[in-house]
């Protein structure tokens, strides 16, 4: 008598590739990191999926492009003991949760590379990259800095701010 078993899917988004992708999600590697995770892209508003692995407390977000400009969602980490059973890879000040890539797949996938995406909005951390219309800014007397567009001719500045700001451009 003979059992045939198919290798399960992850049950969740931002799994290991090695046991199987969602539908939606790409098996992706992040040039510069040596790590591999799943990857669902971002909707047209930006947001990801929240559903993570078991023992995951790190945020997803739209953090990823690949070289024909899609993005792609990542799981964002300060530490391993955010990524479960992952670790968390740092690259251009940015921590993402990935899985050993030397395991042998267990099901057939087309790796997706990827790189780390500037700021998906305006006034965002010069770390992760700025807007192509912004510069990295200091200000004298205070500490850190921050991405800064121009303003139009009129004074008006623009208002997508990052996830979470409440402040007002000016």
């Amino acid at each position: 008598m003979t059992t045939q078993v198919a290798a399960a899917t992850n049950p969740t988004h931002y799994g290991n590739p090695s046991t199987g992708c969602e539908s939606d999600e790409q098996a992706v590697k992040v040039q510069g990191l040596s790590g591999d995770f799943c990857s669902p892209k971002c909707d047209s508003t930006g947001s990801c999926p929240s559903d993570v692995p078991k023992g995951d407390t790190a945020t997803p977000e739209c953090a990823l492009r690949t070289t024909t400009g899609d993005k792609y969602c990542a799981l964002i980490c300060q530490s391993d003991s955010d990524c479960g059973t992952g670790s968390c890879q740092k690259i251009m000040g940015v921590g993402l949760c990935t899985y050993d890539a030397s395991e042998k797949l267990a099901v057939e996938t087309t790796m997706t590379q990827v790189a780390v995406a500037t700021n998906p909005t305006h006034y965002g951390n010069p770390s992760t990259g700025c807007e192509s219309d912004e510069q990295a800014v200091k200000v004298q007397g205070l500490s850190g800095d921050f991405c800064s567009p121009k303003c139009d001719s009129t004074g008006s500045c623009p208002s997508d701010v990052p996830k979470g700001d409440t402040a007002t451009p000016e």
